[in-house]
């Protein structure tokens, strides 16, 4: 087994910016409920001409830019979104095309804002494999295209962007050292969009307006957010021999900030381990732990010699971590 691990990271979010104060002219809500509830100051908006691959495609570059590399060199390109350009066909290839990743295989997944660890756990697997030298990981999501802007208890918590990263060959003993990765499908229906699907078709007789957009039981997420971070930080370092004790830094998914800090008490370690960005850019659900680790990395947050441990958890219900040796 060959060292993996990121060569090049690179995160994009689109120019428009939407505070507080503005979806309070939209719905019934107040700055000071938002920020208290959730942390979140700001969030950007891609505008109508703008598609989930477009964002990818911006932060596939970066990635690139920063590995020294073109996408020509990419072997294999893994999408994490929930919120795809179309249902079918598939947004990486779409995302391949616009790139220019002339050979090379693409495919999507899904883990709804754990998207990303998992990929990241996928695309580690492929490299040093025969014909798999260079692999291009992204997280990519508009989530203010399936969002009910009527619906005060999820439209005000999420944002638009992407993240990417460049995995190939590193030195021994860095890089990507594990990965833990859990479900449990009874509870699907915390987090989901209802219909456009085989089970309620848009338009069939089961259908009802307001189907359409993304649906989320609030307390169930609270409840199973809290424990599957540090049980996803845990099981990561247990799978390659580390305990919380050699951790320099901890990615979470940009959820809640209340979130993160039960997380981070649940685990015994200071928020000064950790690094928030959703005061920002809100939930970019898939999006948000690329995007995350990208800004830490140019705060100077993480650095050579690191063990810096991904964690995220969302729809599925899916939750995960990867334990990355900088």
């Amino acid at each position: 087994m060959v060292s993996v691990g990121i060569i090049g990271l690179g995160a994009y979010v689109p120019p428009n910016e939407m505070s507080n104060s503005d979806w309070e002219a939209i719905i019934e809500t107040s700055d000071e409920w938002i920020t208290t509830k959730t942390g979140m100051k700001h969030r950007r908006i891609a505008d109508k001409d703008t598609n989930t691959s477009d964002l990818a495609v911006e932060a596939c570059n970066r990635a690139l830019d920063d590995a020294g590399l073109v996408a020509s060199d990419i072997d294999l390109l893994i999408l994490a979104t929930s919120s795809p350009d179309v249902p079918l066909s598939s947004t990486a290839g779409i995302v391949q095309h616009k790139l220019g990743c002339v050979d090379c295989g693409a495919f999507d997944i899904n883990a709804v804002c754990a998207g990303w660890v998992h990929a990241l756990d996928i695309g580690a697997r492929y490299v040093g494999t025969p014909g798999y030298d260079n692999v291009l990981v992204v997280g990519s999501e508009i989530y203010s295209r399936i969002l009910n802007w009527k619906d005060r208890t999820t439209c005000v918590l999420f944002g638009d962007g992407a993240g990417a990263a460049v995995l190939g060959k590193v030195p021994e003993g860095k890089g990507v050292l594990g990965s833990w990765m859990m479900s449990d499908g009874s509870g699907s229906s915390v987090i989901e969009i209802p219909a456009g699907g085989t089970r309620v078709p848009i338009p069939s007789e089961n259908f009802e307006e307001g189907m359409q957009y993304f649906h989320m039981d609030g307390r169930a997420v609270w409840n199973f957010a809290i424990e599957a971070f540090p049980q996803a930080v845990h099981g990561a370092l247990a799978r390659v021999g580390k305990t919380i004790e050699d951790v320099d830094f901890v990615i979470p998914h940009q959820a809640n900030i209340n979130i993160i800090k039960t997380g981070m008490e649940k685990l015994g370690l200071p928020m000064s381990k950790t690094f928030t960005n959703l005061h920002k850019y809100g939930n970019t659900a898939g999006a948000s732990v690329p995007i995350a680790m990208r800004e830490a990395m140019d705060d100077g947050l993480i650095k050579e010699g690191d063990l810096v441990v991904t964690a995220a958890f969302g729809g599925g219900l899916a939750w995960g971590a990867n334990v990355i040796q900088f």
